[in-house]
């Protein structure tokens, strides 16, 4: 390898450009000497800095052996350019050398006809594997497992477990942390972990040493409600069953993580407005698309805002100090709704709200908003006192500004709860939505008020 290449690797910028000046010079030998050196996730890390033409380059140019791995490694929008490249049987190949909910996921990417056209290619085995996962919400329990589980039936010894967990081995089945015992119908006796496993006498019968005491996760379970119960009680590893508490898969912390940060992507998005958009979407229409209808539903909204300064126009006229102030009213209406949805959006996504005690939570948050709009209520009749010698109007400014807090916080606090109670993303309160209908509904407050006390 050149000398550009030798001893510690360069930081992942200088990396991607010395890559790409190797494949603009078609100097192809140093690229594919240095990704036999990389994890797939380095490799999939500088792909996604380079274009498209020496991204293909350099996908090609690493093994076929680990070419399913850097697949894996890689973000969606990427992972779908590599699969239009490659062909059904290619395909079949790297499903083939994937667990099944990593297979799962790269196969929901195809498209409908692609799809068919793999799982009738596909060996039996695995054609039935991929159909049973894809029958699952892709965002439940069942969505997420894989069916590589090491079981051992419960008449078994602990020589029998050790042999399960080497056939495993030897079929492929990484990060085996327990092994389950199970009786003929497969229903769920126990867990022995690993360690207990090598430390017991080969001849113990595996009901002797197994947990009973473990957590389970239902197939039907929302994969959130799945993080938070990996997160509770520590999890690595918890099996999947079903109705009639039979195992069918398990989950393990990798998924895990990576459901923790889908859905805290998908909550910063929604409260940034731009729905599920990727943040490395390269298609501009794409980008577009996503942010547009956020746009036209806040615009629609702050439009009702116009309308409603536009019902007091005399009394703006009459007292304009009053326009002054419609800022800040909406400003802090804006943060207020913000503070409340986003503390409450966090607890209910990591479970540490729960929506059972929804209403000690709102009343929390508004009696948080009513002191803190008491301090800028005195600071704003105090400013105006000074600024304009007027009493009346301050108290009246000041005490709309004070209402207008409490609403905003009553509003932000309890939207979330309502569209948890709907089956719907609390986090879809603290974007937009939230901001649109405080500035609404604070600015019609703030006017009623101002207008009632000052008129005449």
């Amino acid at each position: 390898m050149d000398a550009q290449l030798k001893g510690p690797i360069p930081n992942l910028e200088d990396l991607q450009k010395v890559v790409a000046d190797y494949l603009h010079e078609e100097n192809f030998e140093p690229v594919r000497t240095l990704l036999s050196t990389l994890h797939p996730a380095e490799i999939a890390v500088l792909m996604n800095g380079l274009n498209s033409t020496e991204r293909n380059f350099v996908f090609d140019m690493v093994s076929p052996e680990e070419q399913h791995d850097v697949i894996i490694e890689l973000e969606e929008p990427d992972q779908e350019r590599v699969l239009e490249r490659l062909e059904d049987e290619r395909i079949i190949e790297v499903l083939h050398n994937l667990e099944s909910d990593d297979a799962t996921d790269i196969i929901a990417l195809l498209d409908e006809t692609t799809r068919e056209r793999v799982l009738e290619a596909s060996a039996k085995k695995d054609r039935e594997e991929l159909e049973e996962l894809l029958a699952y919400e892709e965002d439940t329990a069942g969505g997420l497992m894989a069916l590589e589980v090491v079981t051992v039936f419960a008449n078994k010894t602990a020589y029998d477990a050790v042999e399960m967990v080497r056939t495993a081995r030897t079929r492929g089945i990484d990060n085996i942390h327990y092994i389950y015992v199970i009786d003929r119908s497969k229903v769920l006796k126990g867990r022995i972990p690993l360690i207990d496993l090598m430390l017991a006498p080969r001849n113990q019968s595996v009901l002797e040493i197994l947990d009973e005491e473990m957590i389970v996760i239902q197939r039907d379970t929302d994969q959130e409600e799945v993080a938070q119960v990996f997160s509770r009680y520590d999890l690595i590893s918890a099996p999947v069953v079903d109705e009639e508490h039979r195992l069918i898969g398990r989950i393990t912390i990798d998924d895990i993580v990576d459901v923790m940060q889908e859905e805290a992507e998908e909550d910063i998005a929604y409260m940034a407005g731009t729905g599920e958009e990727e943040v490395l979407e390269r298609n501009v229409f794409n980008a577009f698309k996503a942010r547009l209808p956020w746009l036209v539903i806040a615009f629609i909204g702050e439009l009702f805002g116009a309308l409603v300064i536009s019902r007091f126009e005399e009394s703006l006229a009459t007292v304009l100090i009053i326009a002054f102030f419609i800022p800040v009213i909406i400003a802090v209406a804006g943060n207020v709704g913000i503070q409340s949805s986003t503390i409450v959006v966090r607890g209910l996504a990591t479970g540490e709200i729960n929506a059972s005690r929804a209403f000690g939570r709102v009343g929390r948050e508004v009696l948080v908003a009513a002191m803190n709009g008491l301090v800028l209520s005195l600071m704003l009749l105090l400013m105006l006192f000074f600024w304009k010698g007027v009493w009346i109007t301050g108290i009246a400014i000041s005490l709309s500004l004070i209402c207008v807090v409490i609403v905003s916080a009553l509003v932000g606090s309890f939207t979330p709860f309502v569209l948890k109670k709907l089956n719907q993303d609390p986090a879809l309160a603290a974007g937009p939505f939230i901001t649109m209908t405080n500035d609404v509904v604070g600015l019609t407050i703030y006017l009623l008020i101002t207008s009632a006390m000052l008129a005449g």
